[in-house]
């Protein structure tokens, strides 16, 4: 821009989200939606979200010599994946689970009934986007039950959700494991969610605008 050298401007990266979030609509609900979460205390909002590893994960910088390309090797066409499927409360991660497939309405039913649920109180707010399989037949009945309620996530609206940090910090705990087996990845997934504390929660919840005091 003309004149931002003068105002002390320094170049920055971006934070770019989704074109279609500045739609009308999309506007108009999000404003709406934050409004309503304003009025749920964040102790009782329960983020639920799933996230992808392989076992050709690795750090993406190392230390070597000024100058010189730290080398290193991944798998090349020959990696397994796993699916990583997570609920965070203020308090900390509230559930988790991994599976060796992409997620679909049994597998989130699934989850939602054997390891959400039993991590549920009365009064909790659950949040999920919009994903097809967050759609399943007997998930919202399952919540419901717990006497807990749905709040959806407006669509283009990641920023809302603590959770979306959350997979940095674990995704990172991965590329340092180097898990190259299956079982590795999936031993090393749970080692990342228990690297998880109450602290990290809080820090995310505030940086998604939510009153953690």
């Amino acid at each position: 821009m003309p004149g931002a050298e003068e105002a002390g401007a320094a170049a920055q990266k971006k934070a770019l989200h989704a074109s279609e979030r500045d739609a009308p609509r999309v506007r108009r609900r999000r404003r709406r939606w934050a409004a309503e979460a304003k009025q749920v205390p964040a102790k009782k909002l329960v983020f639920v979200d799933e996230s992808g590893a392989n076992t050709a994960m690795t750090r993406g910088r190392g230390r070597g010599p000024r100058g010189e390309r730290v080398a290193g090797a991944v798998p090349n066409g020959h990696w397994s994946t796993l699916t990583m499927i997570g609920a965070l409360r203020l308090e900390g991660l509230a559930a988790a689970a991994t599976v060796d497939a992409a997620t679909d309405g049994p597998i989130f039913r699934s989850f939602v009934t054997d390891a959400l649920v039993p991590a549920l109180r009365r009064g909790d707010g659950v949040v999920w986007d919009g994903l097809s399989p967050h759609k399943a037949a007997g998930v919202a009945e399952a919540v419901e039950a717990a006497g807990a309620s749905l709040m959806p996530l407006p669509p283009y609206s990641p920023d809302f959700s603590p959770i979306e940090p959350m997979w940095s910090k674990v995704k990172q705990d991965l590329r340092s494991a180097e898990a190259r087996t299956p079982e590795a990845l999936g031993q090393a997934a749970a080692e990342a969610f228990a690297s998880v504390t109450a602290t990290d929660a809080r820090g995310w919840f505030g940086e998604s605008g939510y009153c953690v005091h």
